[in-house]
């Protein structure tokens, strides 16, 4: 049951071009191989006098530099080849370390989880999501960033701290436009045997390229980014929470399935209610 679970997350999360590659042969070619870039790494001296799920790891001043160092070596991917090539077709190769197509038993180990994605996007803006060598390592802790490529230089922002999750292949990113806004859509999803689904939102802060907060939702301390979901076990599309982007624009409405006492869907073992969330023109209520 577990491993429902996660694949369940895979697809509710996956970048819709992973997805529409499911189809046809992956390639690895040539020229793409050539500018294929190893994962940087976050790398810092773990605290042996804390357990890899505490959260003051979070807060260690070796982990702070290390993330500040990772940062300026994250700007310098600035090769136009890199930003060029498809990020799928860059994970074909950096799965097959060589010019040919996968066969159809690496095809279904690529599409199915069993690889690690930890680049997305464009040719304008790609997350990158690295190991974290302390925190959360049975739950695959990790930590993202986002590169913005504008007047031909590479600007970063952390947009995940110490995230992890029981699925695997859990974060996805998306797209949208907002009157004349984009609106970059961070989504991630628990696992488990009962899932979570939760997005983070923000743009791009024109006078320093860095990302930051959209507060698109009414939160319990004022205006928020960041929206949760509960995630039916056995969901299909037609009742999948948190479709915030559709298309390129937002939706100007979205479902949500919260913990209830007095929900009348039960699911899993566990009573939701259902909500919907509707755009005002300013955020969703």
């Amino acid at each position: 049951m577990y491993r429902i679970a996660v694949v369940c997350c895979f697809l509710l999360l996956a970048p819709l071009s992973f997805a529409q590659r499911s189809k046809p042969p992956l390639v690895c070619k040539k020229q793409v191989l050539a500018a294929v870039k190893s994962p940087l790494k976050l790398s810092y001296q773990c605290n042996d006098q804390l357990n890899d799920y505490d959260e003051k790891i979070l807060k260690l001043p070796e982990r702070a530099d290390a993330i500040k160092n990772l940062i300026g070596e994250l700007a310098t991917l600035n090769d136009n080849a890199w930003w060029a090539a498809d990020v799928v077709d860059l994970g074909v190769c950096d799965f097959a370390g060589e010019p040919r197509a996968l066969t159809q038993d690496e095809r279904r180990t690529f599409l199915d989880g069993e690889y690690a994605f930890w680049l997305f996007g464009n040719d304008r803006m790609r997350l990158v999501l690295l190991p974290d060598p302390c925190y959360q390592t049975q739950y695959g802790g990790a930590n993202a960033f986002l590169l913005y490529r504008h007047g031909g230089r590479v600007s970063v922002s952390q947009v995940l701290d110490g995230y992890f999750s029981r699925a695997d292949n859990s974060v996805g990113l998306a797209f949208a436009k907002q009157g004349g806004e984009e609106i970059i859509e961070v989504s991630t999803g628990s696992g488990g045997l009962n899932p979570s689904l939760t997005n983070y939102y923000f743009t791009i802060d024109p006078r320093t390229n860095h990302a930051v907060p959209k507060n698109l939702f009414r939160g319990d301390h004022g205006p928020t980014n960041e929206i949760s979901s509960a995630m039916l076990f056995n969901a299909t599309p037609v009742i999948t929470p948190l479709k915030i982007i559709r298309g390129q624009s937002l939706a100007p409405s979205f479902i949500i399935y919260v913990d209830s006492e007095h929900g009348k869907i039960d699911d899993n073992g566990r009573t939701l209610s259902r909500q919907i969330l509707r755009w005002n023109g300013k955020t969703y209520r």
